[in-house]
């Protein structure tokens, strides 16, 4: 070894050297070697790398977080990946890289040395973890396409504010990258916790889908189905969740059909849309009063015609209890008497205000209230002799709804 006093100061220097094997110091301002920097096994292309860092008040030197990293099967220095700093004080260069070894700090507390190489098995000791470049380039190059990913979405966002606030602004379309898709559902194992919203995104999406790449018909009808399946279990879970309500819940049920319209389609023999909710139909006197709003104003597939739906709860009777007369005749109750002569008034309204500028004939009343289930024999022998002779207006309880909507779930499940 050289004298001490021939070392030039602060600065690295080459201590050893055999023309093999090459070992590195830092020397401090008298240029005394204080820290091992790196170290090179030519001929076995070996590199080690020591990452420092100086107190600039006392001149000291200490190792980083990272004891040493070691690069196996390099020809030379210049060769190793540009995510590594190989020169002034070694360890990581890119935030990619960063982000990696953070995660790693994080789960393997103890290990402070590290081997990256070209043709290595991937192993984690209690203090040492070996690393195999391949996979560790293409983690780098997920986590890279995240952070870029990351950033475009900030501008995105940034861009979106803007021109909410400042409509003179332009905003360009946005189309999802080839792969993105994948890469975002590719990070989670489960999508147990997913909900009606992200069901009815994925249906969305496929809907969107260019035939042409649609590789497998069958597949793509079967994942479509599951979508489906899944969204109709959610559907009923909160149809009964509703229906377990004691109490009147009446703005609860407006606010799930409105939102799961598709549910009264299977009232209607035709194709029908929502047209409004709390519309209003009419027979405001003079004074701005008495204007009748029905619960839920549906028009038909041709837009030709109506129908004026009214909402009770799951919770109102349907019959008296009390026989009417012996042995077995109930009376409606008050609820379904009185909603039905709510239907009849509201069209009778809605046709005198409205018929000379909507086209209609003979919009379609339907009120749905009560449960079915909670009838005795007797008294749905009765129930079904009034409906079934109310021409005018259509009464649906709440448990035939959902009844329907098991039958299409037992028919997606086959």
């Amino acid at each position: 070894m050289k004298n001490e006093k021939e070392y030039q100061p602060n600065s690295e220097t080459i201590i050893a050297s055999d023309g093999m094997h090459e070992v590195y110091y830092y020397c401090n301002d008298k240029g005394v070697p204080i820290f091992k920097t790196k170290e090179f096994w030519l001929e076995e292309k070996r590199f080690i790398f020591y990452p420092y860092s100086i107190d600039i008040s006392d001149g000291s030197v200490k190792s980083k977080r990272i004891n040493s990293i070691e690069f196996l099967g390099w020809e030379t220095i210049n060769n190793i990946p540009d995510d590594f700093k190989t020169e002034n004080k070694y360890g990581l260069r890119k935030l990619r890289t960063k982000a990696f070894f953070n995660v790693l700090y994080s789960k393997f507390k103890d290990v402070r040395d590290f081997t990256i190489g070209i043709n290595i098995e991937n192993s984690f000791r209690p203090d040492h973890i070996d690393l195999n470049w391949t996979d560790v380039k293409i983690i780098l190059s997920d986590i890279g396409k995240e952070k870029n990913s990351y950033d475009k979405e900030k501008t995105f966002l940034i861009n979106k504010h803007l021109f909410r606030i400042n409509n003179r602004l332009s905003i360009a379309q946005r189309y999802i990258p080839a792969g993105d898709l994948q890469r975002f559902l590719s990070k989670y194992d489960s999508f147990e916790k997913i909900n009606s919203n992200d069901l009815n995104a994925l249906s969305a999406v496929m809907d969107y889908i260019p035939p042409t790449l649609i590789q497998s018909t069958a597949n793509f009808i079967n994942s479509k189905e599951k979508i489906n399946k899944i969204y109709i279990e959610e559907t009923i879970a909160t149809f009964e969740k509703l229906m377990s309500a004691t109490k009147d819940n009446e703005k609860q049920w407006q606010n799930f059909f409105e939102k799961n319209a598709w549910t009264l389609s299977h009232i209607f023999p035709y194709e029908v849309i929502l047209n409004e909710r709390e519309a209003y139909v009419g027979g405001k006197t003079l004074g701005n009063k008495d204007g009748r709003i029905v619960d839920f104003l549906f028009a038909n597939g041709f837009k030709d015609n109506f129908a004026l739906l009214e909402f009770k709860t799951h919770n109102k009777s349907l019959l008296k209890s009390v026989v009417y007369r012996k042995p077995a005749v109930f009376a409606m109750s008050d609820d379904l008497s009185g909603g039905i002569a709510q239907c009849l008034d509201q069209k009778d309204v809605y046709i005198k205000d409205f018929g000379n500028k909507n086209p209609m004939f003979d919009p379609k009343c339907i009120l749905v209230i009560g449960q079915k289930q909670k009838l005795t024999e007797p008294q749905k022998k009765c129930f079904e002799l009034i409906r079934s002779n109310q021409k005018a207006v259509d009464i649906v309880t709440f448990d035939e709804i959902i009844m329907k909507l098991k039958g299409l779930l037992k028919v997606l499940s086959k």
